[in-house]
């Protein structure tokens, strides 16, 4: 995990509030609490966190509702990666969760061992313009003209990909989008992209298993993060250049 890295609890229970606090003392004491999603809201509209934890079940904000708001929004934290925190254990919400916009799923009672993956998965860090440059470089062993070319075939194909995925879809080819998606997914497993390596890989899986209502969010949340990352090429090649 990042030295300097910030991490957000947001629960209204303040036993599970404490105890995911203690728990990630383990790895950082850089965590602020918020116990409620207005708080919540509040402290994401202030500072620019690495990681958040959020309840699902808040009053005032849900966490579907801080999700969905947070990833609608260009703020400091419209791309940080957030974990879903629930004492519920159905397939169905977890598949809604991701839907919605969360990276990753942590059912209560919390299990320092499923902590830990977590934490590892995500590293604690931003998911920004900074953070695809260096994952990039890191995959190239800093060759960048190599990690351009790479980037720049992503850029160009990307918008073609999400379009034949959008419209076999709307024809229930799904196998044919599959194979797309296939690709894609194999390509942010290469690039080390976390966020869209999960939300390709939660879509392929929906796909293969002929459930269309979620394939359908799955990709509302792909081409989310893509759009996002399209709209941030220039930063992202910039960010390549400083290395």
């Amino acid at each position: 995990m990042a030295a300097d890295c910030k991490i957000l609890i947001a629960d209204d229970n303040e036993t599970n509030l404490w105890l995911l606090c203690e728990q990630l003392s383990q790895w950082t004491q850089d965590v602020m609490l918020a116990g409620d999603g207005r708080q919540a809201w509040s402290l994401l509209e202030q500072h620019r966190f690495s990681l958040l934890f959020l309840d699902l079940n808040m009053p005032f904000l849900s966490g579907f509702d801080l999700i969905s708001r947070l990833r609608s929004q260009s703020g400091p934290n419209c791309q940080t990666p957030a974990v879903a925190v629930t004492a519920h254990a159905q397939e169905s919400q977890r598949i809604q969760a991701l839907a919605v916009g969360f990276d990753d799923y942590l059912v209560k009672p919390i299990r320092l061992a499923r902590l830990q993956e977590i934490l590892e998965r995500w590293q604690a860090e931003d998911v920004g313009v900074d953070y695809y440059a260096r994952q990039l470089l890191g995959k190239t062993r800093d060759n960048k003209p190599l990690s351009q070319m790479l980037i720049g075939k992503l850029f160009a194909e990307l918008p073609v990909q999400l379009a034949d995925i959008e419209r076999l879809l709307g024809e229930s080819a799904n196998q044919q989008a599959w194979e797309i998606v296939h690709k894609l997914h194999g390509t942010f497993c290469f690039f080390d992209f976390a966020d869209c390596r999960t939300v390709t890989e939660s879509l392929e899986q929906a796909l293969l298993s002929n459930q269309l209502a979620q394939a359908d969010q799955h990709f509302e949340a792909l081409k989310q993060k893509s759009v996002w990352l399209l709209n941030n090429q220039a930063a992202v090649l910039k960010s390549l250049a400083a290395g």
